[in-house]
């Protein structure tokens, strides 16, 4: 068995010496990190989390703005993820120490005030409203159609549980379902996760 496990993240590959726990970069990319803008360490924190989870990065460092959803009335334009998508790309580059998020939180601000200014907020808090964000701008229903929710009424859990997930499809594709969601794939987590609404 080998000492040494190599993993990707984002398209870049990294060597991690299990013996003793040292990191070796076969690449720089995606190590850049974000400024303090002042009692903005919540901000950072939720966006680093998002900035290395693979899916999202392959995603956005792909063609994701031909995807948005500029009509979605629960959307935010599609500006949540342009922003976005510019600050992953600047923090998925090899050539600065450090990015300062001004212009995303600036974005951020406009759609959601109770983020702007300086004081300290729950990093829950903002993932929850950038999650959501993104997943409006990106969904590719265009026309939402309208299901009722059914009472189990006696019914199996998985049978609830596929009707309510079929629902919730039929509603929402966008790359934070497939990133977010998909993982629920037995039933009784998607009903867990889904009475949870």
């Amino acid at each position: 068995m080998s000492d040494s496990l190599t993993f990707k993240i984002g398209g870049t590959s990294m060597n991690v010496d299990m013996s003793c726990g040292n990191f070796e970069r076969v690449s720089s990319m995606g190590l850049i990190g974000l400024e303090n803008l002042g009692n903005t360490c919540f901000m950072n924190s939720s966006i680093q989390c998002l900035a290395h989870t693979t899916k999202l990065v392959d995603y956005f460092l792909g063609d994701y703005d031909s995807a948005i959803n500029r009509t979605n009335p629960l959307g935010l334009n599609g500006e949540l993820a342009l922003a976005f998508g510019e600050l992953l790309r600047s923090l998925w580059t090899n050539d600065r120490n450090t990015v300062a998020p001004h212009n995303f939180k600036a974005k951020i601000a406009c759609f959601a005030p109770q983020f702007s200014g300086f004081n300290q907020h729950d990093s829950q808090e903002l993932l929850a409203f950038l999650l959501d964000g993104l997943h409006e701008d990106l969904n590719q229903v265009k026309c939402k159609p309208y299901e009722e929710a059914k009472d189990a009424s006696g019914r199996p859990d998985e049978e609830v549980a596929d009707e309510y997930w079929r629902n919730h499809l039929a509603r929402n594709d966008s790359v934070i379902v497939d990133t977010c969601h998909v993982s629920l794939n037995s039933y009784s987590l998607k009903f867990h996760f889904l009475k949870q609404f």
